[in-house]
């Protein structure tokens, strides 16, 4: 069935790494080496080290990543930088949007801070992640010019910060219900999913944009 499934080649090389905090693949990692996938990846549930639901909220996040980070290890600057259309944004605006909201989320769980104090023109959060979280004209202005070095650090800089916060906590803090969120009583549990749901949705962005790429060249593998 793997000519059904044009992406899974790609994630499982990029899910060889997932051990411990190395759970992002190298971008110098050889491509094309065959690496043994960590035997609990496609188990989700408790992980050692974690509350029950804290570990299987982990394990999510496990499976997941690789999916956005494997397909991305070959790209150059300039397919890093480029842009469909003048309103899309670039594979690597999205790839530092991800780190971005899940440093959102980390200061807004971890921290208890609410959007208004972390959101202050010019404040730390607007310095760090403004062009970011806000993407459009201001991410395509200010986010370009790196390698996927610099991302793909980024996004272990950012989750291993979130590891760290789990580790601290427990499963009674990840259902505690915030009754003044926006969209209305939210638990953390939804909250963190919600991070997780988010690199699934900007995964098939960034694969669609892979694909409109001047430089892709369509595989065997990839069914287009």
């Amino acid at each position: 069935m793997s000519h059904l499934l044009p992406n899974r080649r790609a994630f499982l090389t990029g899910a060889a790494a997932l051990t411990g905090l190395a759970f992002l693949p190298s971008p110098t990692a050889a491509a094309d080496t065959p690496a043994k996938p960590a035997s609990d990846l496609n188990v989700l549930g408790p992980k050692p080290g974690y509350s029950p639901q804290l570990g299987t909220l982990v394990s999510m996040f496990n499976w997941m990543t690789p999916a956005v980070t494997g397909p991305v290890q070959k790209l150059t600057v300039a397919d890093l930088d480029y842009l469909f259309d003048a309103k899309a944004n670039s594979i690597g605006a999205l790839l530092l949007h991800l780190s971005a909201a899940e440093a959102l989320y980390q200061r807004i769980t971890f921290d208890n801070l609410s959007l208004r104090q972390i959101y202050k023109p010019g404040g730390d959060f607007d310095k760090q992640w403004g062009a970011a979280m806000e993407l459009g004209d201001r991410g395509r202005k200010e986010i370009k010019g790196r390698e996927v070095d610099y991302y793909i650090a980024r996004l272990n800089e950012v989750r291993g910060a979130t590891l760290a916060g789990f580790k601290q906590r427990d499963d009674a803090w990840l259902m505690a219900v915030d009754q003044g969120w926006p969209w209305g009583p939210t638990d953390n549990y939804c909250k963190w999913f919600h991070v997780c749901e988010h690199m699934s949705h900007h995964a098939g962005q960034i694969d669609l944009l892979l694909k409109r790429l001047p430089s892709y060249k369509p595989t065997k593998e990839s069914g287009v």
